[in-house]
């Protein structure tokens, strides 16, 4: 009988320990009212202990939450809005920063804000020194520019930005372009009336690059005055084929001289609308593919090319995956190279 009572005084004692603080409602059940981050909230459950299990689980949350805000949003939360500017600039800013947010996401993406400390941006750069000294240093301006998205945002505020104060790893490798080779010029000047041989020699004579190159139509030469207008280029990346005005610079708009070579090589599209585009000698752009494989056809026929595998593959109607290998020639001459040709064809 003893060890009853004592075991019902216990427990009596117990609950009205956990009944202090609490209000019976009612409806029979405890309630615990507080403010909890500046907002009240109410506990309740027929157990009083239940009541402030439910209340202490909201503390601890709201504890956390605290955290979370004092320490800034998620990186890619900030990211995100950055990427956003980003698609508003020029394309050739998208190719170089697209893939450097990417991989920013990939090292930072989890982390809040405030937790990236600067050793954190030297160590990720340093992982990232077997690239380009172009590429480590597009990443060290990407990760700035995210930081400099959440200063200057008034919903977060931020207060610090850790990429100002790293510097760019040293002995970065810094590739030169070099100027196409004697022999290689020497085959576009003595095959220059191939067809295949025009991207060649548009380039070699105008000293464009690529996506002004494929935007010139016949319209936009003057055959009598020798002069060629630019004034658009188009938009290759991601698949696109759009054309848009302007080019990659300013001074890329302009009046160029139209060189006896180029005249000549021209002379086979003249009969044609006004409309057509010289590369590809139609109404439409050349696609990225289709201008790769006229460059790649040139340069296979005089030893400049190599033939390269690559694999894909597609689901069946029978749900299995099939396999397949492709070979396609690529030209190991680089468009861009001729350019820098072009001022001393000018100059000759």
């Amino acid at each position: 009988m003893r060890i009853c009572i004592m075991i019902y005084g216990g427990d009596n004692l117990s609950r009205r320990k956990a009944t202090e603080g609490l209000h019976l409602r009612k409806d029979g059940r405890w309630e615990r009212k507080e403010k909890i981050n500046g907002k009240m909230r109410w506990f309740a459950d027929k157990d009083p202990s239940e009541a402030w299990k439910k209340r202490d689980a909201a503390i601890a949350a709201s504890k956390q939450e605290q955290e979370e805000i004092d320490a800034g949003p998620l990186f890619k939360e900030v990211s995100d809005v950055y990427k956003a500017k980003v698609m508003e600039m020029k394309l050739g800013t998208q190719r170089s920063y697209l893939p450097a947010i990417s991989r920013a996401n990939k090292k930072f993406g989890e982390k809040r804000m405030r937790e990236i400390e600067p050793y954190m941006i030297s160590d990720f750069l340093n992982e990232i020194s077997t690239m380009a000294r172009t590429t480590v240093s597009n990443q060290k301006t990407v990760v700035n520019g995210i930081f400099q998205v959440w200063i200057k945002s008034h919903l977060w505020r931020g207060d610090s930005n850790p990429a100002k104060l790293i510097t760019i790893p040293r002995g970065l490798s810094h590739v030169k372009r070099e100027p196409p080779t004697d022999d290689q010029v020497k085959i576009v000047k003595d095959h220059y009336m191939d067809p295949d041989a025009l991207p060649a020699v548009v380039f070699l004579c105008t000293g464009e690059r690529h996506g002004e190159a494929c935007a010139i139509r016949l319209k936009d030469i003057d055959f009598d005055k020798k002069r060629i207008r630019i004034s658009t280029h188009i938009d290759h990346g991601s698949g696109s084929n759009k054309v848009l005005d302007g080019t990659k610079t300013p001074a890329g708009v302009r009046v160029a001289p139209l060189l006896k070579m180029l005249e000549e090589a021209l002379e086979p599209l003249r009969h044609l609308p006004g409309e057509t585009y010289i590369l590809g000698g139609k109404l439409e752009p050349l696609t990225a593919s289709k201008y790769k494989r006229i460059w790649a056809s040139f340069w296979r026929k005089y030893g400049y090319a190599v033939q390269q595998c690559y694999a894909s593959k597609s689901k069946l109607s029978s749900g299995k995956i099939k396999k397949y290998t492709h070979k396609e020639w690529k030209a190991t001459v680089c468009a861009h190279q001729f350019r820098h040709e072009y001022v001393c064809m000018l100059a000759e």
